[in-house]
């Protein structure tokens, strides 16, 4: 092999398109996204060519890592949005020194922190990571939950829950600032994040970020749980949950990437009939 990388930038987006099909397929879990999610998926998801990476043998693109870089506190926060190598080249090694051309783009540009998921079954993706210097922060779950959970809402007895578009909680410390990429306010609300808290006299006991999915006029279909951000006590928090993901109506709720650290959310999910679904991650960081 004569591997030689370049920026994604400087590839064509139908032949990065062509890539990323190529790369995941025959994985845990294939993608095979049309053109235009491929190109949305940048947008999205916050994910930069410029600061992306694709392995040439020769002329021949053969494997890909996506990257973003976001600012948090005051330091610059990465994400792999994705690694990928075709399947004629796997078991070659060159997982490794894709990841390490991937992190000179990082450290070129001050990354601080870099973060990526990985598929818990994927075990040797996450031994790659960790030989890359990556350590699992926490697991990921995707939880579900269908139909009504509840007759009526929680009586709130002095508290009110308020809602905001996401986009207002970005910056204000309302959530951690070192969590899975999809799971953060300025991703979310690309998506149609909402925040929804449960306060008193003006004071947040606690909030999560959600997002519905609805038509305008018509009742909600399902709703996405991502992050919950506790104060107050267990009582507090259940009502919470009730009404951000609206216990008494017959839709369907589903967690996202959610950190299994959270283990009394977690609880009352469960009591609530939540079960886990065959899908989880774990979250890895790496620091510089």
């Amino acid at each position: 092999m004569n591997i030689t990388y370049k920026l994604l930038s400087s590839v064509s987006f139908q032949e990065a398109h062509e890539l990323f099909n190529r790369g995941f397929e025959g994985y845990l879990l294939p993608m095979n996204l049309s053109f235009e999610t491929f190109i949305s998926k940048f947008g999205n998801e916050g994910l930069s060519p410029s600061l992306s990476v694709v392995a040439y043998d020769g002329i021949e693109p053969v494997g890909f890592v996506l990257q973003g870089i976001r600012e948090v506190d005051g330091q610059k926060v990465s994400w792999n949005g994705g690694t990928g190598i075709v399947p004629e080249y796997r078991g070659k090694k060159l997982g490794f020194s894709l990841m390490q051309e991937a992190e000179k783009v990082l450290m070129d540009n001050e990354v601080s922190i870099a973060t990526l998921e990985a598929l818990s079954e994927n075990r040797p993706a996450i031994s790659l990571y960790e030989k890359c210097g990556y350590k699992v922060v926490d697991d990921l779950l995707f939880l579900s939950a269908n139909g009504a959970l509840d007759h009526q809402l929680p009586n709130l007895d002095g508290y009110e829950i308020q809602r905001i578009p996401a986009v207002h909680a970005i910056g204000s410390g309302l959530f951690p600032a070192i969590v899975p990429w999809q799971t953060d306010p300025s991703n979310t609300p690309k998506i149609g994040g909402e925040v929804v808290m449960i306060t008193k006299d003006e004071d947040v006991q606690s909030a999560c970020l959600i997002r519905k999915k609805y038509v305008f006029g018509n009742e909600t279909e399902g709703i996405t749980l991502f992050q919950v951000s506790e104060n107050g006590d267990e009582d507090v928090l259940n009502a919470l949950l009730a009404y951000a993901l609206e216990y008494d109506k017959p839709i369907n709720r589903t967690t996202y990437n959610f950190l299994k650290g959270n283990g009394r959310v977690i609880s009352l999910l469960t009591k609530k009939g939540f079960e886990e679904t065959p899908v989880s991650q774990v979250f890895m960081t790496k620091t510089y």
